[in-house]
């Protein structure tokens, strides 16, 4: 029987909840922080796509020795390679979705160079000629793993996190870009509600306990719904700008060098132009949540004078988007009278429900 392709990709996100090693490009640079090793592979290294790909790309280049898996094996459709040379040549390949990689490749080769900061270098994406995939590819980043527990981490992430933002009011990225204004997050809400009530009344696969769960979520997204016009006065103070929308600890890295450390910051595929409130979420260590003080002297140097209290009720807007897209995504995959689709996303559901209660917290103080 042929494994559901659906199936695979909730399987695939549930792996990254607990490894954190998502499908990032340079996810084989943070090892220290990942429970999976790097496997080498063995064979016929000709045979490998990864390789296919980049002799396409690259048909003068170097020539590639030895290859690295950096996912685990069980993520099959996007997954993540280090390609070595005779020389110690590296370069990251990951295989993603064609619509995701174009925007990444516009944020690599159109904006991130006229941001003076350091960054990872694009190498160049190749289309496979059938089907929805195609292989990115970026120099590996000699660079240690981003903790949103070092203070030191977070003012960079402040930092790059305002400059990049304020450069990119110049790009004229909002006609190229898809929207994230707060009403992006309503109509996920809405999505996700509707799907989970459908499934309350229709769905013969679920037991008691899956019904609890369901109407937990039910209960909170429903909270949420009531302090949204809130939320769209609140969001309406801070200028609209790029948003990365997946601003997590595993898609950053730190680098360290001469004059200062630098952040790397990779996993476009998410980006859009609106409210920056998700990529300014505080809530829980997967996010960067970066220094909110730091961040806000950016935008005071750009004259655009927010003040702490403005940033912070943002935040915890930003906080709310992101569980919102979280839920999305858990609902997303449900099949009617399917049990073993049924408890993937009762499994997620129950890891983002008190994060969801908690960030509804957060929001009714800072929108008090």
């Amino acid at each position: 029987m042929v494994k559901p392709v659906v199936n695979e990709m909730i399987e695939e996100r549930l792996e990254d909840r607990s490894a954190q090693a998502g499908n990032s490009p340079s996810a084989g640079v943070r090892q220290a922080s990942d429970s999976v090793a790097p496997e080498v592979l063995r064979g016929q290294l000709e045979s490998q796509p990864a390789l296919m790909a980049w002799k396409q790309l690259l048909s003068q280049g170097w020539k590639v020795v030895a290859i690295d898996r950096l996912t685990p094996r069980k993520q099959k459709s996007c997954p993540v390679f280090r390609l070595r040379g005779p020389q110690g040549e590296t370069v990251i390949a990951k295989r993603c979705r064609k619509e995701g990689a174009r925007i990444e490749r516009m944020i690599y080769q159109e904006v991130l160079p006229r941001v003076p900061l350091p960054r990872l270098e694009f190498r160049g994406l190749v289309e496979e000629p059938v089907g929805e995939f195609c292989w990115l590819f970026l120099d590996d980043a000699a660079s240690e793993p981003y903790s949103p527990k070092l203070p030191h981490h977070r003012a960079l992430a402040g930092r790059w996190l305002g400059e990049v933002q304020v450069a990119s009011f110049s790009f004229n990225l909002q006609d190229r870009l898809p929207g994230r204004e707060p009403g992006h997050y309503f109509r996920s809400l809405r999505g996700s509600k509707v799907i989970l009530v459908d499934h309350l009344g229709h769905n013969t696969a679920m037991v008691t306990e899956d019904a609890e769960v369901f109407h937990k979520a039910v209960a909170l997204l429903e909270t949420a719904e009531t302090h949204w016009s809130q939320i769209e006065e609140t969001c309406g103070v801070m200028p609209r700008t790029l948003v990365h929308g997946d601003f997590a600890a595993k898609n950053v890295l730190v680098r360290d060098g001469s004059p200062s450390p630098a952040l790397l910051v990779f996993d476009w595929e998410f980006a859009g132009w609106g409210v920056p409130g998700i990529d300014l979420a505080q809530l829980d260590e997967r996010a960067v949540s970066p220094d909110l003080d730091v961040y806000g002297s950016v935008l005071q140097r750009a004259q655009l004078h927010l003040t702490s209290g403005e940033i912070q009720a943002v935040a915890a807007c930003g906080n709310l988007f992101r569980l919102v897209e979280e839920v999305r995504w858990a609902t997303s995959f449900l099949k009617f009278d399917s049990r073993e689709y049924l408890i993937k996303t009762v499994e997620e559901l129950r890891f983002y429900e008190p994060l969801l209660a908690k960030a509804l917290e957060i929001l009714k103080v800072g929108l008090a």
